[in-house]
Order: structure tokens, then sequence, then C-alpha cells
């Protein structure tokens, strides 16, 4: 009977994984804020509580824009990208949200649950893989846009914003906090105009970014990240977004994928994996419902390590790409 049970299983989970057609769309939110408006203070803790609850479908930039108070010291780091975005949208005051590129009524709260439901779990024709490298104070980023459907007809943009994770900083309204604060975009506040690629292919786009430290709060180099995203400028939609922190869709036409043994299993501390004269490519880990768990993991040759300490007891699913194939089997956790 338990066998029974573990292969229904790992049948299902690998289908569900190996079976998507299109990348996933991420929910993009473009929240434009004011750091001395204290509408923006009575709203912004209870939309920030709300997001944190989808880590997994949701993306975050929080622009300050000048209205309704040019003296926001944020806003005033730096005027030119800020102003950038809120011009696009014709921002007239703050808070404002724009959820995939479509501006929000004002409401309270500022994101209402029902709305967020309604823009999850949909798809996207294109994926948007983001990869950092460098140390302080440059950072390399790489943005890769991987076309798997048709793209609807338009004028395409690629913006690619450098964010700063937490700004500790306290602002005139009372907030201490500041997330996902956009501090830079790239190449400019005007993107870069694309040609999105054919199905099947790819193109890669390369920026630089030099760290400097901004005037009125203490900002750290290893907060940053970059987070781009490609828009339709005649509709303004948001085709996708996408951060280094996401896993990277495989797309259509994998094969079935390869069961995998995991030693020991169950694991305490560590699970240790080896691929038949593969490469590692790409490694995620899905708990028992199909949610993406993020963890950390080592390769030497062929050979895959899995801290799993962190992993609260339960049933997982390893999906390992190789250089030619996927690879999927059953972990579990003490």
């Amino acid at each position: 009977m338990k066998k029974i049970s573990f292969l229904f299983l790992f049948s299902a989970l690998s289908l569900a994984l190996s079976a998507q057609s299109l990348p996933k769309k991420y929910v993009f939110l473009e929240h434009f804020t004011n750091s001395p408006c204290p509408i923006c203070a009575s709203k912004n803790p209870a939309y920030y509580s709300l997001i944190k609850q989808y880590p997994n479908d949701v993306r975050n930039l929080s622009i300050y824009s000048a209205v309704p108070y040019s003296s926001c010291l944020i806003y005033k780091a730096n005027t030119a990208d800020n102003s950038a975005r809120a011009n696009y949208y014709d921002i007239v005051g703050s808070p404002t949200l724009i959820l995939n590129g479509t501006q929000l009524a004002p409401s309270t709260p500022l994101l209402p649950p029902a709305t967020l439901q309604a823009a999850l779990n949909q798809t996207s024709p294109i994926s948007i893989e983001v990869q950092e490298s460098g140390s302080n104070p440059t950072k390399n980023i790489q943005v890769k846009i991987n076309t798997f459907g048709t793209v609807p007809a338009g004028d395409y943009k690629l913006f690619t914003a450098v964010a700063e994770r937490t700004v500790l900083y306290n602002a005139p309204n009372g907030e201490k906090e500041h997330h996902d604060v956009q501090r830079d975009l790239l190449p400019g506040g005007d993107g870069q105009a694309i040609t999105l690629p054919a199905t099947g292919e790819s193109a890669t786009y390369n920026y630089s970014y030099t760290f400097t430290a901004p005037v009125g709060w203490t900002s750290n180099y290893d907060s940053l990240y970059a987070i781009a995203f490609v828009q339709n400028t005649l509709t303004g939609e948001v085709l996708n977004v996408g951060t280094r922190f996401d896993p990277v869709f495989v797309g259509t036409g994998e094969a079935t994928p390869l069961a995998i043994q995991i030693q020991p299993n169950p694991a305490s501390t560590e699970a240790r994996v080896i691929l038949p004269n593969e490469a590692v490519v790409q490694i995620e880990v899905y708990s028992i419902g199909g949610q993406w768990v993020r963890t950390a993991y080592e390769t030497q040759g062929t050979e895959v390590r899995i801290p799993v300490e962190r992993l609260a007891p339960g049933i997982y699913l390893v999906k390992i790409t190789g250089d030619t194939r996927l690879y999927v089997g059953k972990l579990v956790k003490n």
C-alpha cells in the first residue's frame, strides 16, 4: 500500500512540474509611495503584510515619487528614475498601486486580497532569468528572456531595476522600514527597446551598476538585487518579471523525468544525489503541495549535496535539471 501511495505521489508531482506548457507569470506590483505621506504610513504596513504571504508569487518594487511631497528623501536619491516610472503612469498621489501594468483604483486596504487572488496562477509566453555577479561596489547583471509561446503584438521594452531589499530609515511619516526600494533603472528610466525572441529562442542583455551610499540612510550593498520586467508600451501590460531568486523554467518538450536515488532518505541534515554522467544545471525543491521551497545546494561534478536542516519535517520533491534531461526524486525530511 505504501508503494502504491509513493508511486501515485511521484507521478502526480512529476507531471505537475514537467508538463507546464508556459512559464508562471509573477504578480508584479509597482508600489508608488512617499516617505512624508501620512496616508502611506497608514496603508503600507497592511500591504507589506499581505504580499509577504506570497513570496513565490508576488514581486514588488517600491517607487518613491514626488507626490504629495517632493521633499521625500528617498525620491530625491534618484529623482530621474523615480519620476520616469511615475510619469509613465501619470501618478498623481501616493500610495498608488500598479498591478502588472494596470493602475488600481484607490482603496482601503491598498491591495484588496481578492484583487491579488484574481491575479495569481497566470501564465506568460516568456520567462525572465536574472543572474548577478561582482563585488562591492560593482554589480553585474545578466537578464535572459526566453520565449515559450505566442507573444501579443506590441512595442516592448525591458526595464531592469536595482532595488534595495530593506531600507532602514525613520521617515517623517513614522515608517521605519521600507521594502524593495527602487534605487536605479538600467540602462535608464526609459528602459531598453527590445524585440522579443521567437518561440524557442532567447535573448540576453547585460548591465553594470556601481553602488554609491545614499545620503540620509545606511545602505547595504548586499541588500541590493535586480528585478527585470518586460512591458508592452502600447498597452502598458507587464508580460512577466524576474529576479535571481526565481527558479528557472525549463519549458515544454521535456523528456519524462528519470527517478533518482536520494541518500540518506529520510534525511535530517544533508541529502546527496549522484547523477549518471550528467552536469547539474538547476535544482528545485517543492513541498508535497507543489510549492517551491527556497534551499541551497552544492555540486561537485555529478554529485549534489542539499542541506535540509532548515526544512520543516515532511515530504518534498527534488527536481534536478541536467545537461540533457530531468531527474525527479522524493525526499523525506525527519
